[in-house]
């Protein structure tokens, strides 16, 4: 029996207010380069000895941030990839949301291949899932996961850059439209 350490409540907060001033930084200026742990700092209202305290460097806080990001998805996900006979619309709906939710980050994101690596499996074992579930219905067309998934992502990366202006739904509808 392991015995688990609570967390000190301030270490929480500092975390959790470094990565939300990278964000903010990221957002306003997507160039990593330009992001400097000074720049956070005084963004987050902390010293440097406090972002050293809990991150190695800045290529330490993005990748925390964007686990946090995937387990936040992954956890907003999961009740409607448990039910059964889930409605590939609500599932869509529900994953489109969340991007939304986060577009102004995400939209930043996408510019690195690695979010739009982590991006594609997601999707991939969504769909994976689904058609699991399917299993019985027989398809006239069957496209690969790995197309139908890279498909997808870049419809929502062309609906967070130039077609924010539809709603989730529709955009849910049209893929399931065009996967017909």
């Amino acid at each position: 029996m392991t015995i688990q350490k609570k967390q000190d409540p301030r270490a929480i907060r500092s975390k959790r207010v470094i990565k939300a001033a990278v964000a903010e930084l990221l957002i306003e200026n997507p160039d990593i380069s330009k992001l400097t742990v000074q720049k956070i700092a005084k963004r987050a209202e902390l010293n440097r000895a406090t972002f050293y305290l809990h991150f190695m460097d800045i290529g330490d806080v993005l990748k925390q941030l964007v686990h946090d990001i995937f387990d936040d998805l992954l956890l907003e996900m999961s009740p409607v990839l448990q039910i059964d006979n889930v409605n590939n619309e609500k599932q869509l709906i529900t994953f489109l949301d969340y991007f939304y939710k986060h577009r102004k980050l995400f939209t930043v994101l996408f510019e690195h291949p690695g979010f739009k690596k982590k991006s594609h499996m997601i999707l991939k074992d969504s769909i994976v899932i689904q058609r699991e579930r399917e299993e019985a219905v027989t398809r006239e067309i069957t496209l690969s996961m790995d197309i139908l998934a890279a498909s997808i992502l870049g419809i929502i990366m062309w609906w967070l850059k130039d077609g924010i202006h539809f709603s989730s739904e529709y955009i849910a509808n049209q893929i399931i439209e065009l996967y017909r």
